[in-house]
């Protein structure tokens, strides 16, 4: 029998290699989708501070969501900190701010000390997965970066992870790190679990 490591390795592979086949057209239509579920959402109704990302290749297209975020809220984004292993901090991001890119090839915004959203500020978290389950559990990239990040914001702050159906899978073997989240949203469907 393969051990859990092993099990969740072939599962996040699995999933990355059919979401490498979702086409940027795709992509970008599944994320219009899921824009139109959180501009419906009561939290949205009010000015909050948003921690969301930048999607890469294959990932669930972010940029609609966004420029939302930006323009009817305040956005920050996630900066993986060199030399400490699985750090991320987010800053917060307007209309114009420069992108670089990381070691992952990864864009994110410069971490300027004037521009770092303290945990405990952000009010909403829309995290990437590769899979979740019907428990609101989440498997990531297996770098522990949001896991992390999760366990230091409020316990009020609405955690939301964006992803496409096929990624739903029956029941995912979880850590005891593992974070879970509050709400999932697809391009069909918005799962809520603990709100």
């Amino acid at each position: 029998m393969d051990s859990a490591k092993e099990q969740r390795n072939s599962l996040r592979q699995k999933i990355l290699a059919k979401r490498r086949q979702v086409t940027a057209k795709e992509s970008a239509q599944a994320g219009l989708s899921i824009l139109k579920t959180i501009m419906q959402m009561n939290v949205f109704k009010r000015t909050v501070n948003v921690a969301s990302y930048i999607s890469l290749s294959g990932e669930l297209c972010t940029q609609d969501m966004n420029e939302y975020f930006m323009t009817r809220h305040h956005l920050c984004l996630p900066f993986m900190v060199t030399g400490l292993k699985g750090k991320m901090d987010f800053y917060s991001f307007k209309k114009g701010d420069e992108l670089v890119e990381n070691r992952f090839h990864i864009l994110e915004p410069k971490n300027l000390p004037e521009n770092l959203i303290s945990e405990d500020k952000i009010d909403v978290i829309i995290v990437p997965l590769v899979a979740f389950d019907n428990k609101g559990n989440r498997m990531g990239m297996g770098g522990g970066y949001y896991d992390r990040m999760l366990k230091k914001v409020r316990k009020d702050c609405l955690v939301i992870g964006v992803a496409y159906e096929f990624q739903l899978v029956d029941e995912l073997l979880v850590e005891e790190w593992d974070m879970p989240m509050d709400i999932v949203i697809t391009e069909k469907n918005c799962y809520k679990f603990r709100v």
